[in-house]
C-alpha cells in the first residue's frame, strides 16, 4: 500500500477509534443540541424560564446560573444568541416545565477540585469561541474565552499529570474533518481555582502529502520529566510514493510552570 494512502487511513483510523471513545461531540452549531431526558446546567444567571417558545412570553421564574434542569423536547422555535442559532428547550424544574433558549444551558459542566466550570459558546465576524464561566462560593462567576480551531470539540478533564502545584487540567479537544480545517487542542490549567490558557496545540494532515503534530508531554506520561513538561512538534512531508522519500523534522523543548507561567527550562 503507499505510504500516503497508508497515512491516511491510520490517520482515519485513529480518529474513529477516539471518537467513538468519547460522548457525542458538542458543537457550535445547533445541530448539536441537547436530548430529552438530559440533565443539563444553566450557563446563563438570572435565567428566565417562560411559560412559551418566545422571548415575549410570561416568565415563570428566574434561575440562577449552574441550576440543574432535565430537557423534555427541543421545539422549533430559534432565536440569535451571541453569534448562535439556538432553539428553545422545554425543560423541567423541580416539577414545574417551561422554555429555556438553548444557548442559556451550558454544554457541560465539569468540576475540579471543587470549582464549578460551565461551557458555552459564542461566534463573531465568523470566528468560534468557546466560553468558560466558573463558579466562585458567593455565586457570582469569571468568564474566559478561547477560540477555537473548529465547530466540533470534546472537552476532557484531566488530573495534575504529575505537575505540582496543579489541581487540574481541561484540555479542549477539536478535530478537523479534512484538510481545510484546523485539529488539535487547547490546554488549561486550573491553579488555585483559576483557570489559566497554556498552550495551543496543532494538529494538521493535508491530504495525506504531509502533516505538522503538536504534543505536551507530561510528567506521568510515557518519555515524560519529572517536574517538566516536554514539548514536541512534528513536521513531515512525502515527495514520492514508490521510494517512499519523506523529509521530516522534530523539535522539542522542556517547559515549566512557574508562577502561572509556562516557561522555557533554563540552563
Amino acid at each position: 500500500m503507499k505510504t500516503r494512502q497508508m497515512l491516511s487511513i491510520l490517520t482515519l483510523l485513529a480518529i474513529c477509534l477516539f471518537t467513538n471513545a468519547q460522548e457525542k461531540p458538542h458543537c457550535v452549531f445547533d445541530d448539536c443540541g441537547f436530548e430529552p431526558g438530559q440533565v443539563v446546567y444553566l450557563f446563563g444567571d438570572h435565567v428566565h424560564l417562560r411559560e412559551a417558545p418566545s422571548t415575549e412570553s410570561k416568565v415563570l421564574k428566574t434561575l440562577p446560573i449552574g441550576t440543574h434542569l432535565i430537557v423534555k423536547e427541543k421545539h422549533e422555535n430559534s432565536w440569535r444568541y451571541k453569534g448562535v442559532d439556538h432553539h428553545f428547550y422545554k425543560v423541567n424544574f423541580m416539577g414545574k416545565e417551561g422554555y429555556v433558549l438553548g444557548g442559556l444551558l451550558a454544554l457541560e459542566k465539569k468540576s475540579i477540585h471543587n470549582t464549578v466550570h460551565l461551557f458555552g459558546r459564542s461566534r463573531t465576524d465568523g470566528v468560534d469561541y468557546l466560553l468558560i464561566r466558573s463558579l466562585n462560593e458567593d455565586g457570582s462567576f469569571t468568564e474566559k474565552a478561547t477560540r477555537l480551531g473548529n465547530g466540533q470539540f470534546h472537552l476532557t478533564k484531566m488530573g495534575s499529570k504529575g505537575l505540582p502545584d496543579i489541581e487540574g487540567i481541561l484540555y479542549v479537544d477539536y478535530l478537523a474533518k479534512d484538510g481545510a480545517k484546523e485539529g488539535g487542542g487547547i490546554y488549561l490549567f486550573q491553579q488555585k481555582g483559576r483557570l489559566y490558557h497554556v498552550a495551543r496545540l496543532s494538529q494538521i494532515l493535508d491530504h495525506g502529502t504531509s502533516y505538522v503534530w503538536e504534543e505536551l508531554i507530561f510528567p506521568e506520561d510515557e518519555y515524560g520529566i519529572a517536574g517538566k513538561i516536554r514539548y514536541k512538534k512534528e513536521v513531515g512531508e512525502y515527495f514520492d510514493d514508490a521510494s517512499n522519500w519523506k523529509k521530516t523534522s522534530v523539535e522539542t523543548k522542556e517547559l515549566v510552570w512557574v508562577n502561572s507561567n509556562l516557561g522555557m527550562v533554563q540552563q
